[in-house]
């Protein structure tokens, strides 16, 4: 993994309030009151996740962590430098969670599996467990390499992964129809890492447009897959 290109996304994202809404529009019904939150970064979406909920977030990268809590000092938001795969030994924290969000996280783990067999031990009787993650295995790209991307993922295989952690009733849908081009562009056809922050900027600035086009008529692929299993 490129700490560069991952350092890139995490700026970039911080900056793209119109996305991050988005994303958090996809995800709010299912969340409840208490949160944990994995693979927090520097706080980007801990920030909106903490609105009038009790919230857990942990990373591995001690700077990330550092860096989210210098962004949420004084919110109601507990953050911790932890590895999620050792999630199991937080006895403290077994059923704890009316949800546990990953967004973007479970490519980065070889072992998918197990870390979400993990992960529903955090959860209370109807605790759901949230996950976003991308789509598509023929985008795979230099751009999935250089930010650790084990893989991407098709609904048939998110479905597989959540049925395994003995999850029940999983909703699997597709997201960002339009970020499909330019990921393409950049990543497959130009072999880049990231793309030129000018068009993460336009991008953002579509949002609003793409959200309600995708709220009117869902897509039938997206960029992302969003995924949904309850505990229980």
């Amino acid at each position: 993994m490129d700490n560069r290109a991952q350092t890139f996304w995490l700026n970039q994202l911080q900056q793209a309030s119109n996305y991050n809404r988005w994303i958090f529009s996809q995800i709010s019904p299912h969340l409840g009151q208490h949160v944990l939150e994995v693979g927090c970064g520097n706080g980007n979406f801990t920030e909106l996740l903490r609105q009038g909920r009790q919230v857990v977030a942990i990373d591995l990268d001690a700077a990330y962590v550092e860096a989210a809590r210098e962004r949420l000092q004084g919110n109601d938001v507990k953050i911790y430098q932890l590895d999620a795969t050792q999630l199991a030994a937080q006895s403290q924290w077994h059923g704890a969670f009316d949800s546990v969000v990953l967004l973007d996280v479970l490519e980065h783990i070889a072992d998918d599996c197990d870390l979400l067999q993990q992960l529903r031990l955090a959860l209370r009787p109807g605790g759901r467990l949230i996950l976003k993650v991308p789509a598509l295995e023929w985008l795979y790209s230099p751009m999935d390499k250089a930010i650790g991307h084990h893989r991407r993922y098709t609904p048939q295989r998110l479905k597989s992964v959540i049925q395994q952690a003995d999850l029940s009733r999983s909703q699997v849908w597709y997201f960002n129809a339009a970020g499909i081009p330019g990921w393409w562009l950049n990543g497959s056809l130009l072999g880049r890492q990231t793309p030129p922050q000018s068009q993460v900027s336009w991008f953002d600035r579509c949002v609003p447009v793409l959200q309600a086009l995708e709220e009117r008529m869902p897509p039938p692929v997206g960029l992302s897959l969003f995924g949904v299993g309850v505990m229980g």
